[in-house]
């Protein structure tokens, strides 16, 4: 019953980072109809970032949240406003191909910048604490916490203030945003820039337990794309439960399956993917499209 129990807690602790991992992507996804190939490449951005200033400065990563973000914020405005902004008028393949080939870009900038060796951010709390018999890593359970944070904003700022509301508005129609006079491209680069804020903040946070390479980026795409169709589109709380989800899966599959171990997650989430598609394709909660008319 424990080692139940303890599987159950530490899918829970991994789905809610799978959960803010995810914002980004859904977000994006759902505002635009921008299906982001770069998702995972920005999330190693994030922890380059956070291995970065830990390294040069001894900044602890949670707290170099306050410098990545406003950095990566401005990268991915950058990149709606002069490059995918000018493609969302045309077939859906070009922002495919635009987001794969930024992919491709940033992973190999980053092989010749720091070489293909793995690295980590070693912080000194690296320990665990019991309760009730049960383990919770520290860093793990900060992630956490942080996760919830970060929803729990996101969710505040696009229901209660104006720009939320004009994002909101612009992934409902954008025809119809742009007669009350909402400036969609703005709307979109803002957009971006937030996705992209978030993403890079999933990086750093995870940057203590996780190898940070190059070439990482990828799983994390297919399972954001997993958690995606789980949830629906732009849902937060679908991002929390299809994260959650896919955690307890990958970790359940783990602790019970000889020899699998959780490496072979990537096999779980496309599995998960191709169940829901057949399943219910629209996802277990509406999407951020259809909150818009609740």
């Amino acid at each position: 019953m424990n080692q139940f129990l303890q599987a159950l807690i530490n899918g829970l602790l991994l789905g809610g980072f799978y959960a803010v991992m995810v914002l980004g992507f859904s977000v994006l996804w759902g505002v635009m109809g921008v299906i982001n190939l770069a998702h995972g490449e920005f999330l190693m951005t994030g922890a380059y970032l956070a291995w970065l200033l830990f390294n040069t400065f001894s900044l602890d990563p949670f707290i170099s949240l306050v410098l990545i973000m406003p950095v990566m914020f401005i990268l991915g405005f950058v990149m709606q406003k002069y490059l995918l902004n000018r493609l969302l008028e045309r077939p859906s393949l070009a922002t495919l191909l635009a987001t794969f080939g930024i992919s491709v870009i940033l992973a190999n900038v980053h092989k010749i910048i720091y070489s293909a060796d793995p690295r980590n951010v070693a912080v000194p709390y690296s320990g665990s604490f019991e309760v009730m018999g049960l383990s919770f890593p520290i860093v793990k359970t900060l992630i956490f916490a942080i996760a919830l944070a970060i929803m729990a904003g996101l969710y505040l700022f696009l229901q209660y203030t104006r720009l939320g509301k004009a994002i909101r508005a612009a992934a409902q129609n954008k025809n119809a945003a742009r007669i009350v006079g909402i400036d969609i491209e703005q709307v979109y680069a803002i957009t971006a820039g937030i996705c992209i804020a978030l993403t890079a903040a999933a990086g750093a946070i995870i940057s203590p337990i996780q190898a940070i390479y190059p070439f990482m980026g990828q799983p994390f795409t297919l399972k954001a794309f997993t958690i995606t169709v789980l949830g629906g589109l732009g849902q937060i709380p679908g991002a929390l439960l299809g994260g959650m989800f896919l955690g307890i899966a990958e970790v359940m599959v783990a602790t019970y399956v000889p020899g699998i171990g959780i490496n072979l997650g990537v096999v779980i989430s496309l599995l998960v993917l191709i169940v829901v598609l057949i399943l219910r394709p629209q996802g277990l909660l509406s999407g951020l499209r259809k909150m818009q008319t609740d």
